[in-house]
């Protein structure tokens, strides 16, 4: 192309004028484009700290903030071949100027998002934090994927749901869940080893299941029908070290009212006086309570409201406690 054959810095004002969006359609054209484009606007590409798949029935929308955004939708009739992100003219998925989107056959749906993943991921760089958000749809299993928000379609299987962590099972950050399962997430699922796990269970009742098998660092638990009797059954099975062993974080919010004295009441635990400093240069003192788990003296710090519980571990010696959750 004769843009290639000016100067660089005519290359950098003349790439300065282009959306992201067109930047990458324009790095298909070949390599030298593409390590020119990459090259020459590094400093605008640095911006972008999360990279986000947005999957809904028929689309995938990938956005970054308002610095990009472009959408794919799957279609059940001829595709222009064109050899867009890097895969082959044959693959059936083409640029609708018509509609401003890019068009894939529905059959290949997998094999094209990954394919597009891994361009845009090449593009931009593997520093960028991606993540997905799917409603009403399970998202394609993509790798490097650091966070998820999964709402289930209806008769959702365990199975299902498993494999859209198959080619990200180490999740750093979140994992959301929320919609109906059908059956229980097996012990082993690498949905439990999620750094965060938050789940609504408004219509998934398996909240006794999640906490038992969790395994990472801060679960939250949403709309779960706890009871009295089930909020004490959980808090003396942490202080005998039989669950929730690696965990620093929990939140249980339930739709039934429970009531702290009658809890307290039939788990041992320890009192103490927490002071608070104010403008006034006041000291107020309220009654805090922590649990001591039997195995290794952990302290467990723990706060319950009318429709809450929360749980926060920090050693056999305290520390700051932060229930934001």
């Amino acid at each position: 192309m004769q843009i290639l054959s000016l100067p660089l810095v005519v290359i950098r004002e003349i790439f300065a004028n282009f959306k992201l969006e067109e930047l990458l359609f324009l790095s298909f054209c070949s390599k030298r484009f593409k390590y020119l484009i990459q090259s020459l606007q590094g400093r605008r590409f640095k911006q972008i700290k999360i990279i986000t798949y947005n999957f809904s029935v028929g689309n995938v929308c990938i956005s970054a903030e308002t610095l990009f955004s472009l959408t794919l939708c799957e279609v059940n009739y001829g595709i222009t071949q064109m050899g867009v992100f890097g895969m082959s003219i044959e693959t059936p998925c083409c640029w609708n100027p018509l509609h401003s989107t890019y068009e894939y056959d529905k059959k290949e749906k997998e094999y094209i998002i990954r394919g597009v993943h891994s361009y845009i991921q090449q593009f931009f760089g593997s520093s960028i934090l991606y993540q997905v958000n799917s409603k009403n749809v399970l998202p394609i299993s993509l790798e490097n994927i650091e966070s998820s928000s999964i709402k289930c379609p209806e008769n959702t299987n365990p199975e299902e749901l498993e494999a859209c962590f198959q080619n990200s099972p180490n999740q750093k950050t979140t994992i959301h869940l929320e919609g109906p399962l059908a059956g229980n997430i097996c012990s082993d699922s690498v949905i439990y080893k999620a750094d965060f796990l938050d789940v609504d269970c408004l219509r998934n009742r398996k909240e006794s299941e999640i906490l038992r098998h969790f395994k990472g660092k801060r679960l939250r638990c949403m709309n779960t029908s706890f009871s009295n009797s089930q909020v004490i059954e959980f808090l003396n099975a942490w202080k005998s070290g039989q669950m929730f062993k690696k965990s620093k974080l929990l939140g249980i919010h339930t739709n039934f009212d429970l009531n702290e004295d009658e809890i307290m009441g039939k788990v041992d635990h320890i009192k103490f006086n927490k002071r608070h400093g104010n403008k006034e240069n006041t000291v107020a003192t309220t009654t805090g309570q922590y649990l001591i788990r039997e195995s290794d003296g952990q302290k467990g710090y723990l706060t319950i409201s009318q429709m809450s519980v929360h749980l926060a571990v920090f050693g056999k010696t305290g520390g700051h406690v932060n229930f934001d959750i």
